[in-house]
């Protein structure tokens, strides 16, 4: 991270009391009207890539499996994890590198191999310690994965030592199959028509600033940003899985998975407002980071 990123922590969290363990949901988002556009028309967007007309995308139902299902992350500061490791999954799948029910990669594995560079509550201060993790040892399968649910009690502990990675207990580390990355790429500064193409290509990792317009955030509207009098609470990742045009008010917006419950939203996912869509605040997008792997050609 840059210098006047130093006191930033991706760390945001769900609702309750959930602990490590991550509960997963099934419950379906509810239908939305999504307005079908040609290039003629005076609300075409200009965010779009060249050469394209395609308005409207959504990775739910485009690749079924890319994406998995809703979950909370309670109040563990533990969304970067969850984000990042459905990214890469959401890249093998679409790739048709693997079905989707066998690539459900732990989120806990990473929690535990950063241990050691997280605050009390599992919030990460740093990308590039995430960088470095997914380049040299990679993510496993939750399957695969028994890292203690406790690990940040355990890290929180002064008495007992902090947790050990599953996959540096002797022979488990020669038979786990890992999923590293050629690389991690974090873009700090923010382009949303490079952000098009790459959701064009899958769903990607974001970051975005937390007020309480965005914890709070309910139903099947569109999330504009925060009011001048909204503080600054947290910064949070969550997935970008396709993006579309509102029906009535022909407002651009981008579609998101968020790891905060079934009570977030429209049952856990989001529409954001897309930069085009800002009216005076157009020079800027909601969101802070980009974060997508560049997946190896081979797993070990």
């Amino acid at each position: 991270m840059e210098d006047e990123d130093d006191d930033e922590v991706y760390s945001y969290g769900g609702k309750g009391d959930k602990g490590n363990k991550q509960k997963t949901k099934t419950k379906k988002k509810k239908p939305t009207q999504t307005q079908k556009l040609v290039p003629s028309d005076d609300n075409f967007p200009t965010d779009l890539e060249e050469g394209t007309t395609q308005t409207d995308l959504d990775w739910l139902t485009k690749k079924k499996g890319s994406l998995r299902n809703v979950t909370d992350q309670g109040n563990r500061r533990t969304c970067w994890t969850i984000a990042s490791s459905r990214g890469l999954s959401a890249s093998l799948v679409i790739a048709d590198r693997f079905d989707p029910h066998e690539v459900n990669l732990s989120a806990l594995h990473m929690l535990v191999g950063l241990i050691d560079k997280v605050d009390s509550t599992g919030g990460l201060q740093n990308l590039e310690h995430l960088r470095s993790f997914m380049v040299n040892w990679g993510a496993i399968l939750e399957e695969d994965c028994d890292c203690p649910q406790l690990a940040l009690e355990a890290k929180n502990d002064s008495s007992k030592p902090n947790p050990v990675l599953c996959t540096d207990k002797g022979k488990k580390a020669k038979q786990t199959r890992t999923f590293k990355v050629e690389d991690l790429i974090i873009q700090k500064e923010v382009d949303e028509r490079e952000l098009m193409r790459l959701v064009n290509l899958g769903p990607v990792a974001v970051t975005i600033d937390v007020h309480t317009a965005f914890s709070t955030f309910k139903g099947d509207g569109i999330y504009t940003g925060p009011t001048n009098k909204c503080r600054k609470i947290d910064r949070h990742m969550l997935l970008v899985y396709g993006y579309a045009t509102d029906k009535l008010t022909g407002i651009h917006y981008w579609r998101v998975q968020n790891s905060a419950g079934l009570t977030w939203g429209n049952n856990g996912y989001g529409k954001i407002v897309r930069q085009i869509s800002r009216g005076s605040n157009a020079n800027n997008s909601l969101f802070t980071c980009i974060i997508y792997p560049k997946v190896r050609s081979s797993i070990e």
